[in-house]
């Protein structure tokens, strides 16, 4: 029986755990095999979160500055970034990168190296981190610290919830593969060098990596070179982000013959399953669902088809999370993930690329919820909750928020949802009274008319309305915002400004994005490829396409967003939590313990918002 390793690689929210690996390795230990898991993510956080490693990185960051600085002190740095070749360019953007951060925040550093501890207890300690002005002060102390720790491999940048890779660079292979290998801008590098020299002693035969966003392509890349180089496991990978590029990496022959032996696309709680029966000798490699590999007879890459693969919800294991080390993470208490479905029963909005590898719409039955539930609370201690759907209908809701009540639960959670009529006064006062605290809501935009391009498929009149009773039922209200969508004139976007700033007891915290046209999304389907986006699918590993619709333009868009939100924080500089897009598990604790009305109507004598992302 083959020995399995799941891996939970850099970069992600080192809040809480993702759901991804526990989920997978429930399933593959119900099927019998001997399966481990790690977070790399979490311990590399802890890993440069100390005084040593900052004062290292400060020391070697510092000699960077000088010696670029006697390398450029002359030199026309407009130019170099106008004509110069890419390393040049690097060069001297590393170089500017350094000089700004430490023109703006070198006296801070000395002190910030002797506090960063206090700051990480601060995120884990309750005494601390209910202490409204310690939480804020603390994270701008950590995201500071996670900055000096990227400035040796500026322009490369690490935050608590993203990392930036070079601004420079196209996300193509070539340049993909050239920031793996090389270790003055990878910060990746020694660290899963390490972890898989530690995989390579304990002799696992298959290594799984989980490839869920963007933020974590080049640690995926960078630590399965070193698995193929240092072990003899076999690799996968699979994911969302591997699934919305598995064609293009396909392209590739050397992906699959240096770095990955498998890619599993779609839903992996079966199909990985079914996968590591076939490398255990138990069925045939061409009965695996939805793989794409390197035949070892023909040396050319197959593909056994993707299709949705369709299982039972309720049939599935619970997910398993013995082997993490929950203390970990940075919070005090964690807050599980549980999937009470699978897709969306929508389905239909056309901005979205959800959809994309998955099965379709599948509830679990309430019943099997409330075992999960009662599991999780009985196993782990657990009480704080993330139902991670897409959306869940409003009527299957209240069920669900009944049968809580009923069974007793002594629970909080929140989710997504969706802004339909079905949530009535008494449906938010039943779900606030089974625990909800916290909704995210996609309300969009205010023009009716992009409402209706969008295909949302809910009454956009009756929105607001919505918003109140669930505020009045005590509770928070996130607003999700998307700026620029095709046609979209600046008179309606200035509406959306307009309801973001006059309904702050409706909508006391907003996530603001641009349209982004998804390579996967049904309105590329619409519109079609031709003539609309810059990036074509040529084996660049985009997934977000630059278009030219017509509208407010792509840049100015983006500049209308930045300005607002910049104007927005100062606004509310003093408020906790006015612009969210990671830190939902925080403020559903925060939540929990005060209450909607002390949370939103708090205001510090600092500036505590957010810095702008």
């Amino acid at each position: 029986m083959k020995k399995i390793l799941l891996i939970q690689p850099p970069q992600w929210y080192p809040i809480t755990p993702h759901l991804a690996v526990p989920l997978l390795a429930g399933q593959l230990k119900a099927a019998g095999f001997q399966t481990d898991i790690a977070d790399l993510n979490v311990r590399f956080y802890n890993r440069i979160l100390t005084p040593e490693h900052l004062a290292a990185a400060d020391l070697t960051a510092r000699e960077d500055l000088d010696r670029l600085a006697e390398t450029y002190k002359d030199a026309d740095l407009d130019a170099i970034r106008e004509t110069g070749a890419y390393e040049e360019k690097t060069r001297a953007l590393k170089y500017l990168t350094l000089r700004r951060f430490y023109d703006e925040h070198g006296a801070q550093i000395p002190a910030l190296i002797r506090e960063i501890g206090t700051a990480v207890r601060t995120m884990r300690e309750p005494a601390l981190f209910y202490d409204p002005e310690k939480l804020p002060a603390a994270k701008h102390q950590i995201r500071l610290a996670l900055r000096l720790a990227s400035m040796p491999f500026a322009p490369n940048e690490l935050d608590l919830d993203n990392y930036f890779a070079n601004p420079l660079l196209n996300l193509d292979w070539d340049n993909i593969k050239k920031q793996v290998e090389d270790r003055s801008v990878n910060m990746f590098y020694a660290y899963l060098s390490q972890e898989a020299r530690a995989v390579a002693e304990n002799g696992y035969d298959v290594v799984c990596l989980s490839l869920t966003d963007l933020s974590q392509l080049l640690p995926v890349f960078t630590l399965a070179s070193f698995l193929k180089a240092q072990t003899a496991a076999k690799v996968v990978v699979g994911g969302n982000y591997a699934t919305q590029i598995c064609e293009d990496m396909m392209r590739f022959e050397e992906i699959l013959r240096s770095y990955i032996d498998y890619i599993s696309i779609g839903d992996g709680e079966t199909a990985l399953v079914a996968l590591c029966r076939a490398l255990d000798g138990q069925i045939p490699l061409s009965d695996v669902p939805n793989l794409v590999y390197r035949s070892e007879v023909t040396q050319k890459i197959v593909s056994t088809g993707f299709s949705c693969v369709h299982f039972d919800m309720n049939a599935l294991a619970y997910p398993d999370y013995t082997g993490y080390d929950l203390t970990q993470y940075f919070t005090p208490e964690i807050i599980f993930p549980i999937q009470l479905s699978k897709g969306c029963y929508w389905g239909k909005c056309t901005f979205c690329d959800y959809a994309y590898g998955q099965q379709g719409y599948a509830p679990k039955r309430i019943p099997r919820i409330i075992d999960e539930l009662r599991y999780f609370v009985e196993t782990y201690g657990a009480s704080k909750f993330i139902f991670v759907d897409e959306a869940i209908p409003p009527a299957f809701y209240n069920q669900l928020a009944l049968a809580i009540l009923d069974a007793g639960l002594k629970i909080n959670y929140y989710s997504f949802a969706r802004l339909e009529d079905g949530y009535t006064p008494q449906v938010l006062k039943n779900l606030y009274d089974s625990g909800a605290r916290l909704f995210l809501w996609g309300y969009e935009c205010e023009s009716l008319r992009i409402m209706k391009l969008m295909n949302k498929g809910i009454n956009a009149e009756r929105r607001l309305e919505i918003l109140t009773d669930a505020r009045d039922a005590g509770i928070w209200n996130d607003g999700l915002f998307i700026f620029g969508y095709p046609t979209e004139t600046m008179e309606e976007i200035e509406a959306t400004q307009r309801v973001i700033r006059e309904h702050r007891r409706e909508i006391p915290s907003v996530t603001l994005s641009n349209f982004a046209l998804k390579k996967h999304a049904k309105l590329l389907e619409e519109i079609g490829g031709n003539g609309v986006y810059d990036f074509a699918p040529n084996g660049d590993f985009y997934t977000v396409y630059r278009d030219r619709i017509d509208g407010v333009a792509m840049a100015e868009r983006r500049a209308v967003r930045r300005s607002f939100q910049f104007d927005f924080l100062d606004e509310n500089a003093h408020a906790l939590w006015s612009v969210v897009f990671s830190d939902f598990d925080h403020l559903l604790l925060y939540l929990s313990k005060y209450g909607c009305d002390y949370v939103s109507g708090y205001r510090s004598e600092h500036r505590v918002s957010p810095e702008f992302r």
